[in-house]
């Protein structure tokens, strides 16, 4: 006799994977529920629905570096004619933090509407196995309920990883709650979200340094992330090369943080008003009880492991997003590894995920964009007479209004595979990455050429012709 369940499907997280993955699944037919909990961090930051991606991820971390930028704006109305606004003002934190917050909460809502349209059972309850089928879910005052599913997809993505003192410092998940002013700041760490918190930090006018260990942005191609910091650093954040954070402490009654660091040998140290630590994420998987019912994790990081079809070791449980090991961590790629895991469970497909040629935008004060290999990752593959590399150095239009040295940081590179012409790497540095680098992305998934770019008719004036333009 078969066993009886509760859903056909459950999904364990409310982020991007989750809802893409509970959303196709309902439309194909099937009784689906999810949970959905944000566990506080050491500051008490939560939030509702909708993952990392809406709440301190992806969302808040456009509109900050957006509303930074109005700094920049009043400087070439004035250039451009504009009267009346010499006057530089004051900035008020508080209000933007609210702003920014109104429409989070706005879109929670909106996904939690979603799923209630879709007929999924929503859970704001922490989940738990307890075998395969059955899971305990949690409620804030501890009340438990159990219950069962045919199949489960764990979705639970990654959290920042914790100083040994967190309440020393805040995260990129704090940042975006705060009221209070960060004043002066310290991001440790040079990834791409400490670079992204750092330009919009300084953006508003805060006195802002970077910790570099080794490498800005090491996983990027190096090239164009030295652009990103020459910007940077020529507007004023400064950066700390090679230094290993060896202490933090409260000074001035608990209200600031001296903080040492040790650089060639020798002990440095200073006051800041805020710490953010950026120091890599982990999945956050712990509490899950993965293990004991056979699904296996990796050691270092927490990451579950699953094959190409998103099988985990236990063949009715499958994992997506940034829980899983060697996936890139990228919103987009968990909405469309869910809906296709969707469909292979439900809708008669074999279709996987291809991550290859994956286009991705950092919103730092000069943008970066790219799409497939670094010219690092290129010369690995192929060798370094296996490609050929073409580069585009441009001031953009906009910037014309008035006499700006910074625009040498802007600039485009191809990498190409030299047999075959195809375009294995794009990188644009510059204003607007998005939305110059989505549409190549197209491009690129087609496998494109140099040649094809070479007969190509570009826009004039525009900031994406620069891409189609090298010689």
């Amino acid at each position: 006799m078969l066993k009886k369940f509760q859903y056909d499907l459950f999904v364990i997280g409310g982020g991007a994977g989750g809802l893409a993955s509970s959303k196709a699944s309902a439309l194909l037919g099937k009784k689906v529920g999810m949970a959905d909990f944000a566990t506080p961090s050491p500051h008490a930051t939560t939030w509702g629905t909708g993952g990392t991606c809406v709440n301190v991820g992806c969302v808040p971390t456009k509109l900050m570096p957006f509303s930074a930028r109005m700094g920049e704006i009043r400087k070439d109305q004035i250039a451009a004619g504009y009267q009346g606004i010499e006057s530089e003002g004051n900035h008020n934190w508080k209000q933007l933090i609210e702003t920014v917050q109104k429409h989070i909460k706005e879109l929670n809502v909106r996904q939690e509407s979603s799923l209630k349209d879709h007929g999924i059972e929503y859970y704001n309850k922490f989940a738990k196995f307890i075998d395969r089928h059955t899971i305990e879910l949690t409620d804030l005052k501890g009340e438990k309920e159990i219950i069962s599913a045919k199949n489960i997809i764990v979705c639970v993505g990654s959290r920042p990883m914790l100083y040994e003192d967190p309440k020393l410092v805040i995260t990129s998940e704090d940042v975006f709650q705060q009221t209070t002013p960060p004043g002066k700041t310290l991001v440790i760490g040079a990834s791409y979200v400490g670079l992204e918190c750092a330009g919009f930090i300084h953006g508003f006018g805060y006195d802002t340094t970077v910790l570099v260990r080794t490498r800005v942005m090491r996983n990027f191609d190096q090239e164009m992330a030295s652009k990103v910091e020459g910007y940077m650093s020529d507007n004023g954040i400064k950066f700390v090369k090679r230094a290993l954070l060896q202490s933090i402490s409260a000074v001035d009654n608990g209200k600031r943080r001296l903080v040492k660091w040790v650089r060639d040998g020798v002990v440095e140290e200073d006051i800041y008003d805020t710490v953010l630590y950026g120091i890599g994420r982990q999945a956050s998987t712990k509490q899950l009880n993965l293990e004991p019912i056979g699904v296996k994790i990796d050691a270092r990081n927490y990451k579950i492991i699953a094959d190409d079809y998103d099988r985990t070791t236990v063949d009715n449980i499958y994992a997506i997003g940034d829980c899983c090991l060697n996936r890139l961590e990228y919103t987009p790629i968990a909405v469309m590894a869910g809906r296709k895991l969707a469909k292979r469970l439900y809708g008669n497909s074999n279709e996987i995920m291809d991550y290859a040629d994956v286009a991705t935008t950092i919103y730092t004060p000069i943008e970066y964009g790219c799409i497939g290999l670094s010219e690092e990752r290129a010369q690995q593959k192929y060798g370094q007479d296996g490609i050929k590399i073409y580069r585009s150095h441009f001031k953009p239009l906009q910037w014309s209004f008035r006499q700006r040295d910074d625009a040498k940081y802007c600039g485009g590179k191809l990498i190409v595979h030299k047999e075959s012409d195809r375009i294995i790497g794009f990188h644009y540095v510059g204003p607007e990455a998005a939305e110059v680098t989505q549409g190549f992305a197209v491009a690129m998934k087609m496998k494109c050429t140099k040649r094809d770019f070479d007969n190509t008719v570009s826009i004039h004036p525009s900031l994406a012709e620069e891409m189609i333009l090298m010689k």
